[in-house]
């Protein structure tokens, strides 16, 4: 008896499972894309919130009870000294900030911007390069390198590229072969230059 149960619940399962899963008329619903996207709109007005502007005729309302317990800070006056350990958030905070600078003091180089002007073989060339260009822009450092046979003079510590371009524009107009390179810059000459 009971193994007859069983096959008739595992028989009822199956047609249930069968049935659930046969396929029913397949409704088409036609989609027209005619209209423009830009086309719909809803009405909103009845879930915005309305404020009623203040008039000069209403009276201040009376202030909000606090609850039991709560205080309220006085508003503070604008010649009012603040005391150094109010501004202190955290000293934790502080060390790391100071280690940061000094680790940020250590930091002789960064990559930057120099203008090449002169490269050549002849030395008295490169030192008239040379004294051209502090008579120029006194502002700029010069910077000579030699490698046999070749001298090259580069001139400026441009942390941005925009301020290597803004000079490279007027160092083209007095030494035709100028040329801007990526180059390592010191960082204090670097923040020098307007």
């Amino acid at each position: 008896m009971m193994r007859l149960i069983g096959k008739w619940i595992v028989f009822g399962s199956t047609i249930l499972v069968a049935w659930s899963c046969a396929r029913t008329p397949a409704t088409t619903v036609a989609r027209t894309t005619t209209g423009s996207y830009n086309e719909y709109s809803e009405d909103l007005s009845a879930a915005r919130p309305v404020y009623t502007p203040p008039t000069a005729k209403t009276a201040p309302s009376a202030p909000v009870p606090l609850p039991p317990g709560r205080v309220v800070d006085a508003p503070k006056r604008t010649g009012q000294v603040v005391p150094a350990e109010a501004l202190h958030v955290n000293k934790r905070l502080d060390a790391i900030l100071d280690t940061i600078a000094v680790q940020n003091r250590r930091v002789r180089y960064a990559p930057g911007y120099r203008v090449q002007v002169y490269v050549g073989n002849e030395r008295a060339a490169a030192d008239a390069a040379k004294l051209q260009l502090y008579q120029l822009f006194p502002e700029l450092s010069a910077y000579m390198s030699y490698q046999q046979p070749t001298y090259r003079l580069k001139v400026g510590d441009f942390m941005k590229k925009m301020d290597a371009e803004r000079y490279f524009t007027k160092l083209k107009a007095a030494f035709t072969s100028a040329q801007l390179q990526p180059d390592k810059v010191d960082v204090r000459r670097g923040l020098l230059i307007k």
